[in-house]
């Protein structure tokens, strides 16, 4: 008898410590309360959708509006304008080959204490996100060329190729220890400061 007076109370703990399920079973009785009381009131009546046959078409026409163009339109022939071909922001010359780093190879590693210059406009304009630059470095640790592969926007692009050049590399090195040539993509994310 006493297991029998302790189940509710072994139930009420049971959904006391699970919030969700208390909430799935509340919306649950009040979503069934709102049928019964919207279905089932003494104020409903059937419609008669018989009335809605009776409606006639109208047609409605719109006047033509007339508008006056915002420039001038001639027929003569308008001078063409070469714009410059968009090329991806680049320096340094890509002549030489490189090697491809392996698993065994000990990639380059950057010796620079600064990161690139954040533009004034595009913080200003809250503008965030990652440009990717592709370097060539040589035996020195020199950095030989640039070329931005992933590109954010001029001026991002820009501060990047400045940055890159002033920066300097450890060579990367074979699995004998010696410098080597190589290429690698560099990612520059530019983020605001919270």
């Amino acid at each position: 008898m006493s297991a029998v007076l302790a189940l509710p109370g072994r139930i009420v703990r049971y959904v006391r410590l699970r919030p969700p399920l208390l909430w799935s079973l509340v919306s649950f009785a009040v979503l069934f309360a709102m049928l019964f009381a919207v279905r089932w009131r003494e104020t409903f009546e059937t419609r008669d959708f018989a009335a809605f046959e009776a409606f006639e078409m109208v047609e409605l026409r719109l006047s033509r509006m007339e508008t006056q163009a915002d420039i001038a339109v001639s027929d003569a022939a308008a001078p063409e304008v070469r714009l410059p071909e968009e090329r991806p922001q680049e320096f340094g010359s890509e002549d030489g080959s490189y090697e491809a780093l392996s698993d065994t190879a000990l990639p380059p590693r950057p010796v620079f204490s600064r990161l690139p210059r954040y533009p004034d406009s595009m913080r200003k304009a809250g503008v965030e996100g990652v440009v990717v630059i592709e370097l060539g470095i040589d035996e020195s640790g020199t950095v030989v060329f640039g070329r931005i592969v992933r590109s954010l926007g001029r001026e991002f692009d820009a501060a990047v190729i400045d940055w890159a050049r002033s920066i300097a590399f450890r060579p990367a090195l074979t699995k004998d220890r010696t410098p080597m040539r190589c290429r690698i993509r560099l990612p520059v994310r530019f983020r605001l400061e919270d």
